[in-house]
């Protein structure tokens, strides 16, 4: 009789389990394979208003897989069907490719199998292009090469790191501004002390060892969040939800393995950016201190050239990098109005 008990009770897991998991697995799921990477594409929401963002995340080394799962996301979704790609050594992406294949090229190459892939894979819908970051300047980085823009209707892009040859830089000195403030209240003196005195020696930032010293100081910040205590709402997803979806353990080890690899610390795509000739939308917070504001500007006036009309900037007063999450109305109803009326 316990053992019938112990068998109900495993079937009536693995039942739940299975109509659980079938929530995460609504849409489109498929992989590009190239170039010795294997990447997912999940492709969710409303696939019938023939609208496809395509999420670009950030890193090098980030996930979509796993901002796939945020509230905003979900609520866009109502509205246009959303792409989330994994780049090549990053999130859930699998393969073993090699060091040589981590060039801006590779990426782009990769990008456009997607594109393709939408295209062929749901009747050639208007894709929008959604960067966040590192993914703002692939996004940069394709619209202004060759005539891959003409697949693409339009351009929303974050808090691009589109040129960190003048952009890392800038970051560096809000380093530097935040430890003095921080050593000004006395707050673990030493420490900021330290980054202080680093990021005041106006080290060379093309070199990764730099970079990295530099981004260890960084995360201690408030960079990402301007009140690092504000309530935010993050994935919605937990350990059961991880379990019965696509997410793996491997989101949080495969960047660890590209970022080292993938040098992109003397890129500026600022000059060719004014090839791009598509509707644009620029989102930037006004306190980033990955990609600070006067580098939201240089994306804003870079896309299309000084002639170039049909963009728009939006600013988030009351964000840092992540505004998606600390402002999310904002971004939310700027986001759909320039979807809307393309």
């Amino acid at each position: 009789m316990r053992t019938l008990i112990q068998v109900l009770a495993c079937l009536v897991l693995f039942v739940l389990g299975s109509c659980e998991k079938e929530s995460f697995y609504d849409g489109d799921h498929f992989f590009i394979k190239n170039a010795g990477a294997e990447m997912p594409v999940f492709v969710k929401g409303n696939i019938e208003s023939g609208v496809f963002i395509l999420f670009l995340h950030g890193g090098p080394g980030g996930s979509a897989s796993l901002p796939s799962f945020m509230p905003v996301s979900k609520e866009l979704e109502e509205d246009y069907a959303f792409v989330y790609w994994d780049q090549r050594g990053s999130g859930l992406s699998q393969g073993n490719p090699d060091q040589a294949t981590f060039t801006v090229d590779q990426f782009l190459e990769d990008l456009d199998l997607v594109v393709e892939s939408i295209k062929l894979r749901h009747n050639s819908p208007r894709i929008v292009f959604y960067g966040i970051s590192w993914g703002g300047a692939l996004g940069s980085a394709y619209l202004s090469t060759g005539n891959y823009q003409e697949k693409v209707a339009g351009f929303i892009c974050m808090d691009s790191g589109h040129n960190l040859l003048e952009g890392i830089p800038k970051s560096v000195v809000f380093v530097k501004e935040y430890a003095q403030k921080q050593i000004n209240a006395g707050i673990d003196v030493g420490y900021w002390t330290e980054a202080y005195n680093w990021c005041a020696s106006a080290h060379d930032m093309t070199i990764k060892e730099n970079y990295f010293k530099y981004d260890a100081y960084l995360t201690n910040t408030n960079a990402y969040r301007k009140d690092p205590n504000q309530e935010v709402q993050g994935p919605e997803v937990g350990a059961l939800g991880a379990m019965n979806s696509y997410l793996s353990l491997s989101i949080f080890f495969n960047g660890g393995y590209l970022r080292p690899n993938f040098n992109v610390l003397a890129l500026n795509l600022s000059p060719q950016m004014a090839k791009i000739k598509i509707p644009s939308m620029v989102i930037w917070g006004r306190h980033d201190g990955v990609n600070t504001i006067e580098m939201g500007f240089d994306a804003f006036n870079s896309i299309g050239g000084p002639d170039f009309t049909d963009k728009e900037m939006v600013i988030l007063e009351n964000s840092a990098h992540e505004g998606y999450m600390e402002e999310q109305p904002l971004f939310v109803s700027s986001f759909r109005r320039f979807v809307n009326r393309l």
